[in-house]
């Protein structure tokens, strides 16, 4: 009898528990869960634009023009006639060495090349003389052929008086030292009331800041692709561009410069050198930049914002919405940057709607209501 009276009570019990789940108002709240609107998410079509193809390489500014001053001559430095890093020009005399010593050199072979001079004329008289007794039969011909000598050796006397003086005047000209080049100077390495010569170090350096030259290198295959693409008239026209360390592209365009003749056996590449005028000396030499080789022929291409592109393992993709309002994760192709938007070469269509902004509330499958972007927030 017990037994018959404990299961009527368990199967009330079972139907209670059943009962009270039913009325557990979190069940609802599940239900209520399921039928949510979908999130609004910001959205945009896939455009085209004209875009010109472009290559990027890293590369180093240099110096147009630098020279390295250096003394000449051994002497106590006197004057120091510049400030450092200001502007100096062509033939502007930046230091000046005491002069005493070799202008005392300078006078004293003046004055040997006048006493040469005077023993030369003296050689030449007495030459004529001994011409003239010979021509009489009063002097010997070894007397003549003395005379002769004398005046050859007063000649060469005076040849190497000349040199010596041009020697005494150079040095005493290497007292001042000269900029050979127009351009910005450095630091000074010496002061004033330094002993100064050939054997120190560089005094200061002065560089030719406009243009600024950068030089870069591409891969063989990249310069083989491109001679072949000459020869067959398909080559496209570049302009060079750089993009500086800030991100900011550098207003001016440059020039063809320099292509090297050999490949570097140790790299595989090539060097290449362009000019970019700088006339406000923003570009220092010894920068990193991106060199950017842009198409003179832009040609239509589809753009999207570059907020929409997302990148995981297989690499970047965007939420594409379709006409169920329902989101598919799209892999793309992506190429060159255009202000903030991104070319896509492959995975997009034109027209296609993508999500821009409210990625993180969505996932791929899920439905969604999207919002135009307005034109107000494509122009920010």
């Amino acid at each position: 009898m017990r037994r018959n009276t404990v299961m009527p009570v368990l199967a009330l019990c079972l139907a209670g528990m059943l009962s009270a789940a039913c009325d557990d108002p979190s069940g609802a709240d599940a239900a209520a869960q399921d039928k949510q609107p979908a999130p609004a998410v910001m959205v945009a079509p896939v455009t085209s634009e004209p875009v010109a193809n472009s290559m990027e390489f890293v590369g180093q500014t240099e110096a147009f023009q630098k020279v390295n001053l250096r003394a000449r001559v051994t002497g106590t430095l006197i004057a120091q006639d510049f400030k450092e890093g200001a502007e100096v020009k062509k033939g502007d005399v930046l230091y000046k060495i005491d002069p005493a010593e070799y202008k005392a050199a300078n006078d004293s072979a003046i004055a040997k090349v006048d006493g040469a001079k005077a023993t030369i004329v003296e050689a030449e008289n007495q030459l004529k003389r001994y011409q003239i007794l010979v021509e009489r039969g009063t002097s010997s011909q070894a007397s003549l052929d003395e005379a002769q000598a004398k005046q050859g050796q007063a000649e060469a006397d005076l040849a190497s008086a000349k040199a010596d003086l041009e020697r005494t005047k150079l040095d005493l000209g290497y007292t001042e030292i000269s900029t050979p080049i127009s351009g910005q100077i450095g630091n000074s390495a010496v002061d004033v009331g330094n002993l100064i010569g050939p054997d120190t170090d560089i005094l200061a350096s002065v560089i030719a800041m406009d243009p600024i030259r950068v030089v870069f290198s591409v891969s063989e295959q990249q310069y083989l692709e491109y001679r072949k693409a000459q020869s067959e008239n398909r080559a496209e026209d570049f302009t060079p561009r750089i993009r500086l360390a800030n991100g900011e592209i550098y207003a001016q365009e440059g020039t063809w410069d320099f292509i090297d003749n050999e490949v570097d056996a140790a790299t595989g590449t090539i060097k290449l050198r362009v000019k970019f005028p700088n006339p406000d000396h923003l570009i220092l030499p010894g920068l990193f930049v991106n060199m950017i080789l842009e198409s003179a022929d832009p040609k239509d291409q589809l753009v999207v914002p570059q907020v929409s592109i997302q990148e995981n393992q297989s690499g970047p993709f965007v939420l594409v919405v379709d006409d169920e309002n329902r989101v598919e994760l799209r892999p793309v192709e992506t190429g060159a940057r255009t202000g903030a938007q991104i070319v896509v070469s492959n995975g997009l269509t034109k027209g296609e709607l993508i999500i821009i902004d409210g990625i993180q509330k969505v996932r791929p499958g899920g439905t969604v209501n999207p919002v135009r972007q307005s034109a107000s927030t494509s122009a920010n």
